[in-house]
């Protein structure tokens, strides 16, 4: 994986910031960056489709509900609503930065022009370089609204502004004395973080908030786990196959994740020079993985029944029971993915609001019919189509990308075709909020792959990552511990394929 913004042309220890507390406007120092020299001379218009209080409102009643709960109904103790909802209303900084999150959203929408956000934006800036040049200029305050500034930029604007304001906020951060300094409970904290780490992987790059102590941060709230954090990102959780019951998804879909996650938990776990045996076994393990998934119904689960001779547990001689077997004698103990398992007759579950039966191809066989001993015999009548499982569709296709790209050992940026970016999107999409809520590290997983991958389709580009965004932050806000083993996974799991590219 490639250093930060290496294009940006920056040697170390140059700051295209300077933060100069208590200096007066002109006195020296370098302001906040606009947009363009025209941007800050452009006035707010007088006359705008819908007024500062009505867009604000949309971030109060509208965004901020989905930053604290994926599906826009968080518990009245969620701690976004909680704490940094009324800090941010209470200041007349973030006051203009979520006017200017929402009307950049809007812009979307068609109900704000971009020249009203970008006066928005203009205003903001004013008024971060009047806290910059303040006693305040590494206050939670301003460095929230930065951490806001950085999102907006990374979805709406610029590359060379997002790398601007990323290194203005590093150097608030590294003046106000680190992380844990910062207050909110940690909230600004993991705001940054999460902000951070989720661009990152969307650049393919290493984290920009990183390299000293000031960078460091530990939740010391203890949080029992939830299983809608479950993941395959982390090979230390329950199996899949062990809660599929109580995350309410299909067998074969928590035998797809346990297959990934005993496949990530392989690489992740390779030395950082591994031996040519060590990478023939993560090859032949991810292309056997690849095609058995590949063998797979694509509509739902159900639509074809297991027999005995293609159960979806390792044959005796394949790849996968080897490396399982050799960990074992290692002392590692059993994987938690692709162990033996029982067929399960439970039926796929059924996607709220999505009751289509005609998901089956045309002129396709029916799987769970058998051909009959006797050609003069009636036939069954044909078995109903299934409903579509979304997520199930979502997860095997995430799996056949990350199987891909592994055994190829090529970054996701080079391995997803833009028809598979959309294709994983919109069957995501599919999938209602509520469920995904119920699971986020799952959620996470299935987006890793695309993000970096749909830079010529907007808007689902920008979706994507807002939704990988909101989605690592409510897991570390959660529980950070099991946020930061999630982020770390992801970006070892890049730098790793990042190697084959060289």
């Amino acid at each position: 994986m490639q250093s930060p913004w290496a294009s940006a042309g920056l040697v170390p220890g140059h700051s295209a910031w300077t933060l100069v507390p208590m200096v007066p406007p002109g006195a020296g120092g370098i302001s906040w960056p606009a947009a363009s020299p025209a941007q800050e001379l452009v006035p707010v218009p007088v006359a705008q489709q819908m007024q500062d209080s009505e867009i604000l409102s949309i971030y109060v009643k509208f965004l901020s509900q989905f930053t604290a709960s994926l599906d826009g109904h968080p518990d009245a103790s969620n701690p976004y609503l909680k704490y940094y909802v009324p800090f941010c209303v209470n200041s007349q900084l973030l006051v203009h930065v979520a006017i200017y999150s929402a009307a950049c959203f809007l812009t979307d929408t068609g109900h704000v022009e971009r020249t009203v956000a970008m006066a928005h934006k203009g205003r903001v800036i004013k008024l971060l370089n009047e806290h910059i040049r303040s006693q305040l200029s590494a206050s939670d305050e301003a460095i929230a609204g930065v951490v806001q500034l950085v999102v907006d930029e990374w979805l709406w604007g610029d590359a060379n502004d997002l790398r601007a304001h990323l290194r203005g906020l590093q150097e608030m951060i590294r003046f106000r004395g680190g992380f844990r300094t910062l207050g909110l409970h940690g909230l600004i904290s993991k705001l940054a973080m999460t902000s951070d780490v989720a661009i990152a992987l969307s650049f393919e790059v290493s984290p920009f908030l990183q390299g000293g102590s000031e960078f460091e941060f530990r939740d010391n709230v203890q949080i029992p786990l939830r299983l809608a954090l479950n993941t395959p990102f982390i090979s230390t959780l329950v199996a899949f196959s062990s809660c599929d019951d109580a995350l309410r998804i299909h067998p074969a879909v928590a035998s797809i994740l346990d297959d990934m996650r005993f496949l990530l938990a392989t690489v992740l776990a390779l030395p950082e020079t591994p031996s040519a045996k060590e990478l023939h076994k993560v090859h032949t393990t991810s292309a056997w993985i690849h095609e058995r998934i590949s063998s797979l119904p694509e509509e739902s689960p159900a639509a074809r029944r297991p027999s005995a001779g293609s159960s979806t547990t390792p044959s005796r001689d394949s790849p996968v029971t080897d490396i399982r077997e050799g960990q074992q004698q290692a002392g590692h103990g059993r994987p938690r993915g692709l162990t033996p398992q029982q067929q399960s007759g439970w039926p796929p579950m059924p996607v709220p609001g999505q009751a289509g039966t005609d998901h089956l191809r045309e002129g396709s066989p029916n799987p769970g019919r058998q051909a009959s001993p006797n050609n003069n015999s009636q036939s069954p009548p044909p078995a109903a189509a299934e409903p579509p499982d979304h997520v199930y569709q979502a997860v095997r296709l995430a799996a056949l990308l990350y199987s891909r790209a592994i055994m190829r050992r090529r970054p996701f940026s080079e391995v997803v075709l833009p028809g598979e970016f959309l294709r994983l999107w919109t069957t995501a999409w599919r999938v209602p909020l509520s469920t995904w809520r119920s699971l986020l590290g799952v959620l996470a997983w299935i987006l890793l792959p695309i993000l970096p991958s749909g830079k010529a389709a907007q808007p689902h580009d920008r979706l994507v990552k807002a939704v990988m965004n909101i989605t690592l932050f409510q897991i570390g806000m959660d529980n950070w511990e099991i946020g930061s083993a999630v982020m770390a996974a992801a970006l070892s799991l890049q730098r790793w394929l990042a190697g084959g590219a060289r």
